[in-house]
């Protein structure tokens, strides 16, 4: 019988039989024509929300069918959560209310267009549009998890182990609404024409309802389905820009941030050295001069930091898949092309392509590797004590910003903790404000040289041990306009046990 519905829906979305002798109009989905008996063919362009439009996400048959109440999703595949992070249009993570942990959730049935470390037409609009949805659930309303079955169940990670394929069920303006109440968001993404339908079938009774209203959004045309230009991708082409006007226009965001950056949606050209390398991002340096308005350099009679110019980084997304070592090895000078992006992640560039070979116009290439860079352009390492990066946090001096550090002076651990999906450690020392953070995708810690195969990873493996510490001095700001300084090591090196 719902399957009935659901084809009755989509041959009254395409086609009406009318009362009296006229044709009634047709609407081609691959054309958007209406064609009239006796008439010529005009152009008509269906609207969301006429008469003919389902909105399959609030009226049609899949609904949520277990209580969430009390229930646990590592234990049941089913849990009322708290918004953590938006990722982009099918990925988000969130806190369970119950479980207290993290769910990582890679929509179920669906494939928006990438945003983060790949950018494709409508990707932001997807992105953008899953954000608003959740954000307004979070502030006014509900938000559950589950796993892809009509029972409770123990849930199943993806592939990559630390993901689970997820139903998200929101409703935007009620607290704690009944489950019978919440709209699935994974279908109003399919229905906005932000998505293609993907792998649907593990859920046989969805499968009708998701095509149906792919459907829908192709008759209707709707963003990617619309053979239009995305008004928010930037098809142009790359231009050059120094890191040092990236980083100014980065501080000026932190410092104020209502500014919008001028460089948002840019496609960049640049070059730097190589500085560190953590949780995917690559981190690029170089000396910059002062220029004057010709871009000539204010005075090139002599180097001073801070007279006729400074160092200045920025931080590169390189995706979630593995890149070749010469982009990860610190001092190779390097030139990458990329999207300049202020994301719900802070300033960044991604959308890079960095294959091992072989290298075209708009790939990262190596221009000088390590060894041979050890002039102009050689990694520079700010040196701090204990004193001297508290002042500067203290000032908010962003001289360092993204740059390689190092604190002259032992720290002892004061704290350690797991994040919640087992993958990332963060640590606090006595005397100093700032935190140091690395992920296992990164490194797994070794603290001693001549033995990797020991490896620390739980707190109490940190706690009352002192370290000389290394890496790379990066902001970390939050959506009220504040703002944190971390250090990221690159490896175990970074992080150099030293002997009670």
């Amino acid at each position: 019988m719902k399957k009935s519905l659901l084809l009755l829906s989509i041959a009254l979305l395409l086609g009406m039989t009318s009362c009296g002798p006229a044709v009634a109009p047709v609407v081609s989905s691959d054309e958007g024509t209406t064609s009239q008996a006796g008439s010529e063919t005009t152009s008509v362009t269906p609207v969301k929300g006429d008469e003919n439009w389902v909105d399959y996400a609030a009226n049609g048959p899949v609904k949520l069918g277990l209580d969430y109440t009390g229930r646990n999703f590592f234990v049941d595949g089913i849990e009322q959560v708290t918004l953590l992070s938006k990722i982009d249009g099918d990925t988000a993570h969130f806190t369970g209310v119950n479980s207290k942990e993290t769910i990582k959730s890679r929509f179920f049935g669906i494939d928006t267009p990438e945003s983060t470390g790949k950018v494709q037409p409508y990707g932001k609009k997807a992105s953008h549009f899953t954000g608003d949805v959740l954000d307004r659930a979070a502030a006014n309303g509900t938000i559950v998890v589950s796993s892809a079955n009509l029972d409770y169940a123990v849930p199943n990670p993806d592939s990559t182990g630390s993901r689970y394929v997820s139903l998200v069920w929101v409703n935007e303006t009620k607290k704690n609404a009944a489950f019978s109440e919440l709209k699935l968001l994974n279908l109003m993404i399919v229905q906005e024409g932000l998505s293609w339908v993907k792998t649907v079938t593990d859920m046989p009774s969805y499968v009708d309802t998701f095509y149906a209203a792919e459907a829908q959004a192709k008759a209707y045309k709707l963003m990617l389905h619309s053979g239009l230009p995305d008004d928010e991708f930037n098809y142009g082409d790359y231009e050059s820009v120094s890191l040092l006007d990236l980083k100014q226009e980065m501080v000026a965001c932190i410092k104020d941030p209502k500014r919008e950056n001028k460089f948002d949606n840019k496609k960049v050209r640049l070059q730097g050295t190589v500085s560190g390398f953590a949780e995917h991002i690559m981190y690029l340096s170089d000396w910059c001069w002062y220029t004057d308005e010709e871009g000539n350099p204010k005075d090139d009679s002599k180097m001073e930091i801070g007279v006729t110019g400074e160092y200045a980084s920025v931080n590169v997304f390189c995706g979630m898949s593995a890149i070749s070592s010469k982009f990860k090895t610190l001092g190779n000078y390097v030139e990458i092309c990329g999207l300049a992006l202020d994301s719900q992640f802070g300033f960044q560039i991604t959308d890079v392509e960095l294959p091992p070979i072989p290298f075209t116009d708009t790939d990262g290439r190596v221009i000088l590797k390590a060894s041979e860079n050890t002039e102009e352009h050689a990694l520079h390492v700010f040196e701090y004590t204990k004193a001297e990066i508290n002042k500067a946090m203290k000032d908010k001096d962003f001289n360092a910003l993204n740059c390689r550090v190092s604190i002259t002076e032992p720290l002892t651990v004061k704290s350690a903790k797991m994040n919640t999906a087992g993958d990332a450690m963060t640590i606090k020392f006595e005397g100093v404000n700032f935190t140091c953070y690395y992920g296992f995708d990164s490194f797994h810690y070794r603290p001693y040289p001549d033995d990797p195969s020991v490896i620390w990873n739980k707190p109490e493996n940190f706690v009352g041990k002192t370290f000389l510490l290394s890496g790379v001095y990066a902001v970390h700001t939050y959506d009220d306009g504040g703002f944190t300084m971390n250090i990221y090591p690159s490896n175990s090196s970074d992080m150099v046990l030293q002997k009670a």
